[in-house]
């Protein structure tokens, strides 16, 4: 299908629905996937490297993490002016891809110059790394910041496809990506030379291929949305920057939290704890997208509902949102708390010290950040977001100066943690009280739908957890047995307590057709 300027959501609702749960089965199959695929190379590249030189990757090649908050605050930004063009009758694609490529070509080269200085000089007066490891510090460093850079020129080719709901062929890429990854890690196993290098240009090699990818299938299929030329209404990059200048307040904020939380156990504690707050950082990109996933499958049908002026839609979408990806993170959640030590021995075989506790506070961040269910999309699309990015910025800061006073006094390396949770509820708590003064959103009832459902879901599945801690059995097969019965108690739970009966009506008539169309495919060779 070649994309058009006119190409406009269709106000049919049935429609809309299945194509969001098209998309959801489609990015959990692809989560699914990439959850054992991350957690398995994570356990290869930490073998691989040793605890001390998978730390140091965590804090210099943390670069890439860099990254990711930068290219996905910058797409969330085109995906939003995307949107908004398609919802109009006259949009124009082509002028807003334009625009949004120039853009991202001028922030690339902004972010390069500024890591090349500020990177440069931490590494050399402040990075606490073992004798020797400086010069591989800062090779890791400049591959990273390439890498870098080359990300964010993609982001506006990769916004295309999410905008457009092309949640298959992302998720395809993602996971070719993913095996490419995972049949190097297994060479790099074998690998006599410099391992930490080596692991650096396979992040390099998969982040190229990506790029690769989603450029050459852009400029096939999209030919009039990707035509380059020269956008000279000034006041658009205007607007556009106006939002991204919000958007990239709170993606510095983010930057500050997470790198900065980077640092300050780098200089406190070292490598090896750097090493074990990177295993809970890997647990917490794996989880995430139970929830994460489910937002994104609805973000675009949000974005032009309110472009178009359907608060209707837009307010049942966000409250069902809400409901769902909280639901569908306690599906992951609890079985993970419940036998998490045993999890992570199973995994990583050698767990670092502190490792368990990191993944604790790890889960809990993950837990109240989906509290906000669709709501940050809502203010994304009415494009009232300065108070909003500011507030949040100002609150996420906050947190390094206090973690550092926290450490100078002698507390835990996780008590950093600790102090993101707080913030994070206290944000949820503004959050919501800006977006009924400000949006006139209906908390209230969002309150009511989305999250007192999990909470009556969550009840039952906390007591069961409990009474079953009473049980003391060294085993794996008690604890596998345990970790089946939690999921098995958190299904349940969430089928009949946190659907409604009219949702639960839905799911056993889609189970019903499901089983129809394979009774009426399968072969009646036999019969």
């Amino acid at each position: 299908m070649v994309l058009s300027a006119g190409n406009r959501m269709s106000p049919d609702y049935h429609s809309g629905n299945k194509r969001i749960a098209k998309n959801t089965l489609v990015v959990y199959g692809q989560m699914l996937l990439r959850m054992l695929l991350g957690l398995y190379t994570s356990r290869l590249a930490l073998e691989a490297l040793g605890v001390s030189d998978f730390g140091l990757n965590s804090v210099v090649g943390g670069i890439v993490l860099l990254f990711s908050f930068i290219s996905e605050s910058l797409e969330g930004t085109t995906i939003r002016f995307i949107n908004v063009e398609r919802g109009k009758k006259d949009g124009n694609l082509n002028r807003i891809f334009n625009v949004c490529n120039v853009l991202h070509i001028l922030m690339a080269f902004i972010i390069f110059l500024l890591l090349e200085v500020g990177g440069v000089y931490y590494i050399h007066h402040f990075l606490n790394a073992d004798v020797g490891k400086e010069a591989d510090a800062m090779f890791v460093f400049q591959v990273s910041t390439l890498v870098c850079c080359i990300g964010i020129i993609n982001v506006p080719y990769s916004s295309l496809f999410n905008a457009t709901e092309k949640f298959l062929f992302t998720a395809t890429v993602a996971i070719s990506v993913k095996v490419v990854q995972l049949g190097l890690l297994f060479w790099l196993q074998t690998f006599d030379g410099n391992r930490l290098r080596a692991f650096a240009l396979i992040e390099t090699l998969t982040m190229l291929t990506s790029f690769i990818v989603y450029h050459v299938y852009s400029h096939r299929y999209w030919q009039d949305v990707v035509k380059w030329r020269i956008i000279k209404e000034w006041n658009l990059y205007k607007i556009v920057l106006s939002y991204s200048y919000y958007t990239l307040m709170s993606t510095f904020a983010n930057l500050c939290r997470g790198q900065g939380s980077l640092l300050l156990i780098n200089h406190f504690f070292g490598t090896v704890v750097n090493g074990a707050f990177a295993v809970a950082q890997t647990i917490n990109r794996n989880i995430s997208p139970f929830a994460e996933n489910l937002i994104k499958a609805a973000a675009p049908q949000i974005t032009q509902s309110y472009s178009s002026g359907d608060f209707n839609r837009v307010y049942f979408l966000t409250n069902r949102i809400g409901k769902y990806s909280l639901l569908m993170l306690s599906l992951g959640f609890f079985p993970l708390w419940s036998e998490l030590d045993f999890i992570l021995h199973i995994w990583l075989v050698t767990v670092p010290e502190g490792a368990l506790q990191f993944c604790q506070m790890i889960l809990l961040m993950a837990l109240v950040m989906f509290t906000d269910g669709g709501i940050s999309y809502v203010v994304n699309a009415s494009g009232k977001v300065s108070k909003f990015r500011i507030t949040y910025s100002l609150i996420t800061i906050s947190c390094i100066p206090i973690g550092y006073l926290l450490f100078r006094n002698g507390f835990p390396s996780y008590t950093l943690l600790v102090v993101f949770i707080i913030a994070d509820i206290i944000w949820r708590i503004i959050q919501l009280y800006m977006a009924h003064a400000i949006l006139h959103f209906p908390v209230i009832s969002y309150c009511r739908n989305a999250y007192l459902p999990v909470v009556m879901t969550s009840l039952p599945v906390i007591l069961f957890m409990a009474l079953t801690n009473f049980i003391i059995i060294d085993s794996p097969l008690w604890h596998l047995g345990r970790l089946s019965l939690v999921l098995a108690a958190a299904l349940v739970s969430a089928y009949f307590i946190g659907l409604s009966k009219a949702e639960r009506e839905k799911v056993q008539l889609r189970l019903v057709i499901t089983i129809r169309n394979k009774e009426q495919s399968f072969p009646k060779t036999f019969n």
